[in-house]
């Protein structure tokens, strides 16, 4: 007789837990930035982290001389109602965050959502569910894993709310390689290249977690698509965002 699905999913999840110990116990981890042993992160480099900080714009985070609102937000307001984001995306950050997406080193998730929490303690206002940036089923495939989802968890289990399954927000277009392309350029790569589920976000707040803002424009799109969904608002939630 087959055990039920909830009994199965206990029983792997606690077979991974005493592979991994037993893996830490004769390998144990290195952190990701100066490789002391014991530590995904180790304290120092947490420590190394730079805050954001307070002069930034009030619905996209981008840094500024001082807080207010952003003049491509004041000529062209993204779809979400706020982001908020902990760090500056340079040093320690910007390399965890290049170890956690590209080295496979998923287990930084956890250390990372914990210090993201340790500026951010509360979620958005009114935020009922998370949602994680979903990738393309062809980069998903590539990779392995969603870090934006693994992100999402973290954050989920401190702030103790639910997490939305992954085809509640669904990419539906690959976009190509964004890292030195203007708002413009990124805004018409994900315009429509995401569709969500009305039955899980209709009257929601969401919260949608990446690891980096860099123009907003991929959060805005998400955003869109969850509005058009029901969504009642959405913000967006990053470890990380650019100067």
């Amino acid at each position: 007789m087959p055990l039920p699905s909830a009994v199965s999913q206990d029983i792997a999840s606690s077979a991974r837990r005493l592979v991994q110990a037993i893996l830490d116990l004769l390998f144990p981890p290195r952190c990701a930035i100066c490789h002391r042993a014991g530590f995904e992160l180790c304290p120092d480099c947490l420590h190394s982290f730079t805050r954001l900080g307070r002069a930034v714009c009030s619905q996209c985070s981008t840094p500024l001389e001082r807080a207010g609102l952003c003049q491509r937000c004041a000529q062209t307001p993204p779809a979400f109602t706020q982001v908020v984001s902990a760090f500056r995306y340079e040093g320690a950050v910007r390399e965890a965050i290049h170890a956690l997406k590209y080295r496979r080193r998923r287990a930084l998730a956890d250390p990372l959502a914990q210090a993201l929490v340790g500026v951010i303690p509360s979620p958005p206002q009114g935020a009922e569910l998370l949602c994680a940036v979903p990738l393309h089923r062809d980069r998903l495939a590539q990779r392995g894993y969603n870090h934006a989802e693994l992100l999402m968890r973290g954050l989920a289990k401190r702030w103790h709310l639910p997490m939305a399954s992954p085809e509640v927000l669904e990419r539906l277009q690959a976009a190509p390689t964004q890292v030195t392309s203007d708002y413009a350029t990124r805004l018409a790569n994900v315009q429509g290249a995401f569709a969500a589920r009305r039955e899980a976000v209709q009257g929601r707040t969401v919260a949608v977690v990446d690891d980096v803002c860099t123009t907003g424009a991929t959060l805005s799109a998400c955003a869109s698509a969850l509005l058009e969904a029901g969504a009642h608002a959405v913000y967006g939630v990053t470890l990380a965002r650019t100067p």
